[in-house]
């Protein structure tokens, strides 16, 4: 107890105004996830103990000296200063004139005020210590001093505003701070030259590390007008901002060039300086303070790069895309609170199916506020969504399936100008799906559900589950409930250690929402039931690598930055007889003399986009790549010249051969693999060689009645005829799903794909493609007016449910008129007999 109290300061008023700064610190730190709420809340707790204080100090002083306030102790005024920075910020909440801190500026503030605190409070300082500790108030004074010049332009309207229940004078508060912090070390210098040199050093040294920061800004900046400039020289096919992705380095300095004015607070040195750039709407990030952006944004002019452009290249490098989604309706005080998987694992068809329940909350204390929600859901590979409900005045409401331009279109109608309920879920590329949700008000949480029919991966004599994850309002407090279940019992089962087991082949589990988490169990041998629907039947089948000969005429190497010097020489040396081929802006004929100048200016590339349309002979030739997953998806070149001449090449597709070194693939390669462009495989750069070597390569099996999962390592067949044995529906759904994938390929970039059949087929399975979504709306009245039919001769929504033949129209006829003459047959001795005592 003795300790305790010799760390309390000797008077009581200062040991009144630390224990206020504390609880305030506590308010503040506490309440950090109740940003937005009204002024009226939080706020004031914090700004009632400043003012508290502040007449507790007041008195105080007027008591001992009079109207001669400034003979008051400085220490009061310290802990009033940090007692009202603490309110500045809890009110910056409310009404924003920086956002939110970045990381490191929120530790650089926390240590600031500690250190003010310590040296007005502790005074006698001595040794190493007494100048460690100015050091870090040197730093605070640059820190107090970046405020006070940022507030600068709000001096006026603070100062007039005063009246207003004191809240303006928060403006003034850095200015204040700077000032006593200034008057403590020209104090602290008159008994102790010294600390002047330990004040300076902590001063220089953030000035110095801002200046290392300007500097390589200033150099990226440079980097990034020359890639452009040399891009118009060239007059390469690809659009400027590709090259700039490609060849700009990745980093975190980078990354905040790339969103100053995005996310990031902005200066504008031709406008009003600090309050011209603040972060634009059009990318969906909580936005952030950073003091060197805005330096370096004051100082420099910006890139020679559009919003649009600079949007492009963030998804690109930087995997933004869920972030960079057009949104109708803000969506920044939105919650996921509540998950609820529900998995049906089917190990004898290496499938499974997927429901996952959300429920969202809107955090704002005003009852008119109506959000959106949007979610993108990550899909393991060959997954469809196939369901999705939306819960209307507390019941269930299950989607329609329509054209993906009917469904935005009715979409947008009712969000953007009538403002009441739907729901619609789009397919992305790159196995992910967008599902929005609105309205989302703050009276009542909203909770929808999607379903994803998809296969399992098949690793060694094991089969893996994999969950699919997704990007939307904040789930970091949402409670998860899993439940597992089995169509049959599985073998050598691996599960998260939350899962108890329920009932027989039934897990369960209750805990902190997790993205990330897998199921594995031993490979069972494949069931040979089929599912069976419209004349037509779907079977599993173990898809086994086929070898054929093959000799390519021509090798073709799709290089950056993945690959290593050594590896390019292997395959170089593997191949003498062969031409090899890399691409830089033309076609280059690779070889040993100029190996090592290609690989030098290639391999600084983040990825590459390897123009298929550029090959000759592709029956004949063989594409190599090897990539890690930053590149932009097809459709983000949808309008460029590189889009028009695949677009040509598409539409007289053959498919090449193609090998890829590990078991990563860019989104662009991914894309290219879904459309079957590619006749795509993977492994070793061992495993190529020894192809090359026996002249072989993995034939392709897929036609129109067979698909392949690769990952599964499993094939559907379709064929005629309804067999009486019962599988999932799933089998249909994914067979769906992959050919209309085969079909879109040849004209993906024209929308011309957008064909009868293809919409027929999806609606039939009751999938989301490229050409269907899914949709709720409020009412009958909405679909009809829209035209969204409801399916008639299809699946309809999946559920856990879903499995086993479903008889079409015409089947339900023959059992109807069966039942008929059954009950004829049964009853009509009965009705012959009472007729016979009538008589």
């Amino acid at each position: 107890m003795k300790k305790l109290k010799s760390l309390l300061p000797p008077d009581g008023v200062s040991t009144t105004g630390l224990v206020l700064v504390i609880f305030s610190a506590i308010i503040f730190a506490s309440t950090a996830r109740l940003e937005h709420r009204s002024i009226s809340g939080v706020f004031f707790i914090n700004y009632l103990l400043s003012v508290v204080y502040l007449l507790t100090v007041f008195i105080r002083t007027f008591s001992l000296h009079g109207w001669k306030l400034s003979h008051g102790k400085l220490e009061h005024t310290v802990l009033l200063l940090i007692l009202w920075f603490i309110s500045a910020f809890a009110l910056n909440r409310e009404m924003a004139v920086f956002y939110n801190s970045v990381n490191w500026l929120c530790i650089w503030l926390f240590i600031s005020s500690v250190t003010l605190l310590f040296v007005a409070l502790y005074k006698p300082l001595s040794g190493i210590f007494k100048y460690v500790v100015f050091c870090l108030l040197g730093a605070a004074l640059l820190l107090f001093t970046y405020y006070t010049i940022f507030l600068l332009p709000l001096y006026i309207i603070s100062f007039i505003g005063i009246i207003a229940i004191g809240i303006s004078l928060h403006t003034f508060v850095p200015l204040l701070l700077t000032t006593v912090t200034a008057i403590i070390v020209i104090r602290a210098a008159k008994q102790d030259a010294k600390v002047i040199y330990a004040v300076l050093s902590g001063f220089l040294l953030p000035v110095m590390l801002c200046a290392i920061f300007l500097i390589k800004w200033n150099t990226a900046n440079k980097q990034i007008n020359l890639i452009l400039n040399q891009s118009t020289l060239n007059g390469t096919k690809l659009p400027a901002w590709v090259l700039v992705s490609q060849r700009i380095k990745k980093s975190s300095l980078t990354e905040r060039m790339l969103k100053a004015g995005l996310v990031y607070h902005a200066a504008n040195p031709d406008g009003n300086l600090f309050w011209s750039g603040m972060p634009s709407h059009s990318f969906d990030q909580p936005k952030e303070h950073d003091p060197f952006v805005v330096i370096a944004t004051l100082l420099f002019k910006k890139p020679n790069l559009d919003e649009e452009e600079r949007i492009k290249i963030l998804k690109s490098m930087y995997d933004a895309r869920h972030h960079a989604q057009e949104r109708l309706w803000s969506g920044d005080e939105l919650e996921t609170v509540s998950v609820i998987s529900n998995v049906k694992l089917f190990p004898e068809y290496r499938m499974a199916y997927t429901e996952k329940t959300l429920s969202i909350r809107n955090n704002s204390v005003s009852t008119w506020s109506k959000q959106e929600a949007i979610y993108t859901f990550h899909l393991s590979e060959g997954s469809v969504v196939s369901s999705l409900s939306l819960w209307i005045n507390g019941t269930e409401q299950k989607s329609r399936l329509t054209t993906k331009a009917k469904a935005d279109s009715a979409y947008h109608q009712i969000v953007g100008v009538e403002s009441h309920d739907p729901s619609v879920i789009h397919w992305q590329e790159g196995n992910t799906v967008s599902v929005r949700i609105f309205p989302v008000t703050s009276t009542d949480n909203r909770k929808f559900k999607i379903g994803i029919s998809s296969p399992l991966k098949k690793t060694g004599n094991r089969l893996v589950y994999e969950n699919p994850y997704f990007e939307g309002p904040a789930a970091d407090g949402a409670l998860e409930t899993m439940q597992l279940s089995f169509s049959e019992q599985p073998k050598n089962l691996l599960i998260p250690t939350e899962f108890e087991k329920s009932s027989t082949d039934v897990y369960r589990a209750n805990r902190d929402y997790e993205p990330d988490w897998e199921v594995s169990f031993s490979a069972p041998a494949l069931a040979n039931a089929v599912f069976a629907f419209a004349d037509t039947a779907y079977q599993v089948k173990q898809y086994s690598e086929q070898l054929e000969t093959f000799d390519p005429t021509a090798i073709y190497i799709d290089l950056n930055n993945a690959w290593s010097k050594e590896e390019l020489k292997q395959i170089l040396d593997e191949v003498k007889t062969k031409p090899v081929y890399v691409f830089q802006d033309k076609l280059i004929k690779l070889n040993a003399d100029n190996l090592n100048e290609i690989y030098q200016l290639m391999a600084d590339q983040n990825f590459t986009l390897f123009p298929v349309q550029e090959i000759a002979n592709a029956d004949k030739a063989l594409l190599i790549s090897k990539s890690n997953e930053t590149a932009p998806n097809l459709n983000d070149l949808d309008g460029s010249e590189f889009a028009s001449g695949l677009t040509h090449y598409l539409k007289h597709k053959q498919s090449i051969r193609f090998y890829n070194i590990g078991d990563k693939t860019s989104p662009y390669l991914k894309a290219l693999k879904e459309l079957r462009v590619l006749n795509y495989t993977s492994g070793t750069e061992t495993n190529l060689l020894a192809l090359l070597n026996k002249h072989q390569f993995v034939k392709n099996q897929e036609n129109d009645s067979l698909v392949v999962l690769n990952g599964a390592q499993l094939a559907i067949q379709k064929t005629k005829g309804a067999p009486t044995l019962n599988a999932p529906d799933h089998l249909l759904r994914l067979f769906a799903y992959n050919d209309i994938m085969k079909k879109v390929g040849t004209s993906y970039f024209s929308g011309s794909y957008i064909q009868p059949d293809i919409i027929n087929e999806a609606q039939k399975a009751y999938v989301v493609s490229p050409v269907s979504s899914l949709i709720v709306l409020e009412t009958k009245k909405d679909y009809e007016r829209f035209g969204i039919d409801e399916s008639k001769n299809s699946l309809k929504n999946a559920s856990m449910q879903s499995s086993g033949s479903v008889p079409e129209p015409r089947e339900w006829l023959i059992v109807i008129v069966a039942l008929v003459v059954i009950c004829w047959l049964t009853y009509k001795p009965k009705i012959g007999e009472q007729n016979n005592l009538i008589c």
